[in-house]
């Protein structure tokens, strides 16, 4: 939820920025907000909600271990929530002072969340594959 009511309110300040240019003295950083909330909102919210949702609803593997290897779930979900504030927060730095050495930690970014995703599909895989096709 977290992620939910940070971006909403930095897509609100966006917009009134963009609205009214002008009015706030920190115009260029809320201006930099442009994709930043929208990855809070789709990646940080939705995409959670989407995992939360197959995590615990999804058929179970085995009675010992109705979820999967929950390791790797959790690394998923630390792997995720350490690469989307990095986003959050480097992203908009990026856009005010475009060196190459501030697009590190955006690369850093990336790879975390490339492997929360593989490590998600890896814990979630054996729950939505036909049993017995591969």
């Amino acid at each position: 939820m977290t992620y939910l009511v940070v971006g909403a309110i930095s897509a609100s300040l966006y917009w009134l920025n963009t609205i009214w240019a002008g009015l706030s003295a920190f115009m260029p950083l809320i201006q930099a907000l442009s994709p930043t909330y929208i990855h809070l909102i789709v990646v940080g919210w939705l995409s959670q909600f989407i995992f939360g949702v197959m995590y615990w609803m999804f058929p179970i593997v085995s009675k010992a271990q109705p979820r999967g290897n929950s390791r790797l779930a959790w690394g998923a979900f630390g792997c995720f929530n350490a690469g989307l504030p990095l986003r959050a927060l480097r992203e908009p730095w990026r856009a005010l002072d475009p060196r190459p050495l501030n697009g590190m930690d955006l690369v850093l970014s990336a790879i975390l969340q490339v492997s929360a995703a593989a490590l998600f599909v890896w814990v979630c895989w054996p729950r939505v594959h036909e049993r017995g096709r591969f």
